[in-house]
């Protein structure tokens, strides 16, 4: 005769891990580049990638329970996400904005940062944006750069620089161009 014993299944314990995956959605369906390969509308994003948008494209990642990361055109991130939700945007040239669902995944963050700065979301700030600074710190993103073609970090840098009346005609005359040239 034999016997087995064992503990007994905990009740309540950990339920499954929550899969967090990225897709891709692009302006007017246009290929932006990831990890040096060209991807369009309804590709994979896996943690780790590096993502650039040409002129004229702007691209956004739907994270699901995490939210979604806008990209400006002209702007090149690299994206870092794991299985709890949290998301880790590192800018590297251009415009992105962060957006967290308000009741999905609670505990969980993003963050926009770069070598030497840093902008996290929390309980009371569930979105924002930025863009790199010559100088490598965040500028906020400008409210009407959010919704379309965004400000280059030189041009906001300008406008900040500027100040008063000047400002108006700096944002116009910086306004198409590209931090690469």
């Amino acid at each position: 005769v034999g016997v087995l014993a064992g503990l007994p299944a905990a009740p309540g314990g950990p339920g499954p891990q929550r899969a967090i995956t990225a897709r891709l959605v692009t302006k007017n369906n246009q290929p932006i580049t990831v990890n040096g390969a060209s991807l369009g509308t309804g590709g994979t994003i896996l943690t780790g990638a590096t993502l650039e948008t040409p002129d004229q494209v702007g691209a956004t990642i739907d994270l699901g329970d995490a939210g979604v990361i806008q990209l400006q055109p002209n702007s090149k991130i690299q994206l870092d996400f794991d299985s709890d939700g949290n998301v880790r945007v590192k800018v590297l040239k251009g415009c992105v904005v962060a957006k967290r669902k308000t009741s999905a995944l609670p505990n969980a963050n993003s963050e926009i940062y770069t070598d030497s700065a840093s902008e996290k979301t929390d309980k009371s700030r569930n979105h924002m944006g930025f863009c790199l600074l010559p100088n490598g710190a965040l500028g906020s993103l400008a409210a009407g750069a959010a919704g379309g073609g965004g400000l280059t970090g030189a041009a906001i840098a300008g406008i900040a620089a500027a100040g008063g009346a000047g400002a108006a005609g700096l944002y116009f005359g910086l306004r198409n161009t590209s931090p690469s040239r």
